[in-house]
């Protein structure tokens, strides 16, 4: 497979994508937001998540909140 064709193939998914402001580099952010999701679930609060998280990742917390809200947004299809 070529470049084209994995494009091509994923030609209709790739536009919801970038309809939605969706940059193929979000998959280095999954794990933050993974883990703030299963602290969550803990009931620690946002803003203990997001120092922690901070922390071990080396991102400012403004970064952090931006990661979870932009996973947290809604998709337009």
């Amino acid at each position: 497979m070529n470049c084209y064709e994995l494009i091509k193939a994923n030609e209709s998914l790739l536009q919801i994508l970038m309809k939605n402001q969706i940059n193929v580099n979000d998959i280095e952010d999954l794990c933050i937001y993974e883990e703030f999701r299963a602290m969550k679930k803990h009931d620690h609060k946002t803003t203990y998540c997001v120092a922690v998280l901070g922390d071990k990742y080396g991102k400012s917390q403004r970064t952090i909140y931006n990661i979870i809200n932009h996973f947290r947004a809604k998709v337009e299809l």
